[in-house]
């Protein structure tokens, strides 16, 4: 069929696709779509993506806050752990305008001692701030304010029998209340031997300690962490529900009944976590919660030869929950890093998109801080609408800054640890002109000889919102000397070139060099074809089956090879050619729907 028809035809599918009989509606009813549910509130169907709003002034041990106005603060310290440390100085800046513009850096507290890393909250009724800090003595320090932030005490905090903290809060202290009193609750963790809570209800003057938890470190050869980098929100009964970072591959939670004074023993959910990256959780105002974290993997250590590798850190996802966190939806790419493809390492420290913060502005939406270095990290303007929508698409009109395609390159067997992510990458797949369309892009996907990369197989991973039911469309065309490839859906990232993308997939589709899928079905080389994958899971999650249409025709069903409780929400395209293959396979579009 010539191009053009064909490209007339995806055009239809996708319009088909995205304005099906139960999901169309009308230009005035698209911000006024109300869920099936009447009880949920009005959703928007068409919400903007996260808008990018700038680098923040520094990286590490930073905090977003409002005050009492609903202005939001940036409280940071200048410096890092590798350029001669922080300074003494806390400094703060201000937006009044969702963090478009930023006021200049002001000093918030001078902190004695040889201060780190500085986290922080404002009191919710008078307005003051806590400011916790380590001195770098193995003792954790409390910066408290009057007067309008002029005046300040400073106390240190520590456990009754002062076994070792190396972190507080992180950003992630909360306000609850206590009978007539607001208590706040701050999360700890250090030495190997668990997280626990400090908590006070006289504004931070007083505080008393719960005992700590632990998480078991069962997976072997990786950074054994424990439990660490507590977060926590308040649930719609009181309780307070508690994340946990561990390094088990998935997050652990425990519930507080007494408003963090104790803590139930901590149990594994069905959330991935990626490997040594925290979790952020946030309480909006109209009792959603949102979280940020890594649904990700990093490559193994007997691939790296690293058990601190740190190839997962380059995305980082957020989804929405409506009840307490027993169900989440979205499991959306928040923020891909911009130095993915390359130039990774332009910075000693820590590196990449490990750490978040979140506040929520007056308009209801999120006002986020993600990465960490220079170049790495960046303000977002987030409209929790966007975490609902079902569909996305892919023309590569916008070239491939919603795909990672990255490549790591083998590192020299002597080298200098850089702290974390001490590989740097290269571009993998990349943009070639369509074969009838010259002013139009395609993703190729190849095997390029380069014997500098641990795999030389190009992978292009490209995330769409989760759905247990959904359908991708690809169209695709096999030139003439490819040698074979395969289609994988997921339900988290993976490094482009990592076999556990394949190994943990839900579904994959074979494409071998001869394009032979089927007994009754041949792709033919040098033509284009609308390959669509219609998959769901059926009751429990016990019975899935993904159908595979080409050009409309039915052709073959392949198995469910893993089980996702939170369904899928990955596409992932890579060549699975033994041998060079410098043809490959074309993508012109790419499109879903999920339910």
């Amino acid at each position: 069929m010539p191009s053009q028809y064909r490209k007339l035809l995806f055009t239809c599918l996708l319009v088909t696709l995205l304005l099906s009989p139960t999901d169309s509606f009308s230009a005035s009813q698209n911000k006024n779509l109300i869920a099936e549910n009447s009880s949920k509130k009005i959703r928007a169907i068409v919400a903007s993506p996260p808008k990018y709003l700038g680098e923040p002034t520094s990286n590490e041990g930073t905090t977003l806050v409002n005050d009492l106005d609903g202005n939001s603060i940036f409280v940071f310290r200048k410096g890092d752990w590798d350029h001669g440390g922080f300074t003494d100085t806390v400094f703060f800046q201000r937006s009044t305008n969702q963090g478009s513009t930023w006021s200049d850096p002001a000093p918030l507290v001078i902190t004695p001692g040889n201060p780190a890393q500085c986290f922080s909250t404002i009191n919710p009724e008078s307005g003051e701030f806590l400011v916790f800090y380590n001195d770098r003595g193995n003792s954790f320090m409390l910066a408290r304010s009057d007067n309008k932030w002029k005046d300040w005490t400073f106390q240190e905090m520590h456990t009754p029998d002062n076994t070792p903290i190396n972190t507080i809060s992180y950003g992630n202290a909360i306000w609850v209340n206590n009978g007539n009193r607001k208590r706040v609750i701050c999360g700890f963790h250090g030495g190997g031997l668990g997280s626990g809570t400090f908590y006070s209800d006289d504004g931070g003057v007083n505080w008393t300690v719960s005992d700590r938890i632990n998480v078991p470190n069962t997976i072997p050869n990786i950074w054994q962490t424990g439990a660490v980098e507590p977060t926590m929100v308040q649930l719609s009964d009181g309780r307070i529900l508690m994340y946990i970072r561990n390094s088990n591959f998935n997050i652990w939670k425990s519930i507080s009944t007494d408003l963090g004074a104790s803590w139930s023993e901590p149990v594994k959910t069905d959330l991935y976590c990626g490997d040594n990256s925290w979790i952020t959780l946030k309480k909006l105002k109209d009792e959603r919660i949102i979280l940020i974290w890594n649904n990700a993997k990093a490559l193994r250590p007997e691939v790296t030869h690293d058990k601190w590798n740190f190839t997962g850190r380059e995305v980082l996802h957020i989804a929405i929950s409506e009840d307490d966190g027993k169900n989440w939806i979205g499991f959306r790419e928040l923020a891909l890093d911009p130095l993915r493809d390359g130039g990774f390492i332009n910075h000693p420290g820590d590196k990449g998109l490990n750490e978040s913060k979140i506040t929520e502005t007056p308009e209801g939406n999120l006002l986020i801080a993600v990465g960490q270095a220079p170049k790495h990290r960046s303000f977002l303007l987030v409209d929790p609408d966007w975490i609902y929508q079902k569909t996305r698409s892919e023309d590569f009109s916008q070239g491939l800054i919603n795909w990672s395609r990255q490549k790591i390159i083998i590192r020299p067997a002597v080298y200098q640890r850089l702290y974390h992510h001490n590989y740097e990458r290269k571009e993998g797949a990349v943009l070639a002109t369509h074969p009838d369309l010259p002013l139009e892009k395609v993703l190729h996907i190849r095997r390029p000889a380069d014997t500098t990369v641990f795999s030389q197989r190009d992978g292009a991973v490209w995330n769409f919102p989760a759905g247990s039911q959904g359908e991708i469309i690809i169209e695709l065309y096999l030139r003439k000397g490819f040698r074979g490839s395969h289609i994988t859906l997921n339900d988290r990232w993976f490094q482009p070139i990592d076999n556990q993308g394949r190994e943990t997939g839900m579904f994959v589709l074979d494409i071998p060099a001869s394009g032979q899928i089927s007994p009754t079905f041949l792709l033919e080389k040098e033509q284009w074809y609308t390959v669509m994958l219609l998959w769901k899971y059926v009751d429990d999650l016990s019975t899935a089956s993904c159908m595979v249409k080409i050009d409309d025709l039915q052709v073959t069903e392949i198995p469910c090879l893993n089980i996702s409780r939170n369904g899928i929400s990955y596409l992932r395209m890579r060549s699975q050619s033994r041998n060079t293959d410098l043809d490959g396979m074309y993508v012109s579009h790419v499109s879903a729907k999920v339910k």
